[in-house]
């Protein structure tokens, strides 16, 4: 028997499914620094019951190291969290700020193993849409493994959320390699279809290396141009 999934909920598992993926990697690489520094702090017990001295130092250090991996771990769990918790709500209002750093977190190990530098920077003044949450993150990630296959010799990518008159965009520059061919290859397949689950629109412009996602103020209401040039 062969299970249907539509096309939308099927790049949602695959999106869901490679973000935890990574997660559970970068939670791994933190329990193997801890099981470490435990491994040390046992050696450093049968080394006191046998009258050798302690060193105050290295204990401070071992300890300093654990602290910090419980830390990173926390930080990791916490953006997964918010992660599976957008999925609470259809819609809801929703700070692209917090959105576009969440997502930023959230593929920093994929960005990085490329070899990748993802650079974001917000307003003071976060802009803010009705729409749902889960799809824009998912085609927030769509669009940087996109733009690492258009990216300059540097590989810089920068990510910028902005307020507009009609709603709201994100921009992705840094984009060097970008032509209109990539642009309508990305859009013919999940990205295309993401962006309309979100009323959204891709505006590209390969002379500046930049492309740019415009968002509507309602998710409910169509963004003024859908063209997808």
């Amino acid at each position: 028997m062969s299970i249907c999934i539509d096309p939308l909920g099927d790049a949602g598992l695959t999106f869901f499914s490679k973000i935890s993926a990574s997660i559970t990697h970068e939670i791994k690489n933190s329990l193997a620094v801890m099981n470490e520094s435990a491994g040390y702090l046992e050696d450093v017990t049968l080394m006191a019951r046998k009258g050798i001295p302690l060193d105050p130092d290295r204990l401070a250090a071992l300890a300093s190291t654990m602290l910090k991996q419980v830390q990173r771990s926390n930080a990791i769990l916490k953006n997964m969290n918010r992660l599976a918790h957008s999925l609470d709500e259809d819609s809801r209002q929703t700070d692209l700020n917090e959105l576009v750093e969440l997502m930023a977190h959230l593929s920093e190990r994929t960005v990085v193993t490329k070899g990748f530098r993802l650079a974001v920077t917000v307003p003071d003044q976060p802009p803010a849409v009705f729409t749902h949450p889960f799809f824009l993150q998912n085609l927030i990630w769509l669009m940087v493994n996109f733009v690492m296959t258009v990216c300059g010799e540097n590989k810089n990518i920068m990510m910028e959320p902005a307020k507009t008159r009609t709603g709201a965009e994100i921009r992705f520059s840094g984009l060097d390699r970008l032509t209109d061919e990539s642009v309508l290859d990305f859009l013919a397949q999940t990205g295309g279809m993401m962006l309309d689950a979100l009323n959204a629109a891709c505006h590209p412009a390969a002379n500046q290396g930049r492309i740019t996602i415009s968002l509507p103020d309602d998710i409910r209401q169509p963004a003024i141009s859908q063209q997808k040039q």
